[in-house]
């Protein structure tokens, strides 16, 4: 028998490794392979290239094509779940912010809301469970009836963290007695304290004091 050439292995070598070939062909290749390290590489490599998983009955074309098809469907999960998770982070942020940012100002009640001088300095104590922070402008010039007086004005505020979360971790429980101070300034330099809440912009021009502010202290 004539000595089969390396070209002609290398054409039924994916045929052969699909085990799709006549008996008399697979012993040919495979006494060709003994004595041919060249075809055996080659062999090896069309090998290598092939699933593990897939059957022999498969062929290597459409073992391939499922292996490109593995990869695409596993890059696709990749990005559905750093997709997923930017999503995620963005709501959580965007709930966050709208349970943190908006501010509302606690009205004001005598009950709650005292304002002391100690040492020649006065503060203003809040003495309610739904605090979250407080805004204060410090003595300014007004004219208020004819007369220019340094006043001070300050808001203890609220948001929806504080009113509804917040007591979940306290248990909404009492203050008994806690209190939140702010310093509000030398009282020798202040005539008059309003309690309101202000735009940062309202002392720019012609300051003037609004009706809706409660002057809560004054000389």
């Amino acid at each position: 028998m004539n000595k089969i050439s390396c070209s002609i292995i290398q054409d039924v070598l994916p045929l052969y490794l699909d085990d799709v070939v006549s008996d008399d062909t697979k012993k040919m290749v495979e006494e060709h392979l003994q004595a041919c390290e060249a075809c055996r590489k080659e062999a090896e490599t069309m090998k290598s290239d092939m699933p593990l998983s897939t059957s022999k009955s498969v062929p290597l074309a459409e073992a391939r094509v499922l292996k490109k098809l593995k990869n695409a469907v596993f890059k696709r999960k990749i990005i559905v779940s750093v997709v997923s998770v930017i999503v995620t982070i963005a709501v959580v942020i965007g709930v966050y912010s709208l349970l943190v940012i908006p501010k509302t100002c606690i009205p004001y009640d005598s009950a709650l809301i005292s304002i002391d001088e100690i040492d020649g300095q006065l503060y203003a104590h809040y003495y309610g469970n739904n605090f979250a922070g407080t805004a204060c402008h410090h003595p300014t010039a007004v004219v208020t009836d004819g007369e220019e007086k340094k006043i001070v004005v300050f808001y203890f505020y609220e948001t929806l963290w504080s009113k509804y979360i917040t007591p979940i971790f306290d248990g909404n429980k009492e203050q008994n007695g806690d209190e939140y101070i702010i310093s509000l300034g030398n009282a020798e330099q202040i005539d008059n304290v309003y309690y309101g809440k202000f735009d940062d912009g309202f002392m720019k021009e012609s300051p003037t004091v609004p009706e809706k502010w409660d002057m809560i202290w004054g000389k």
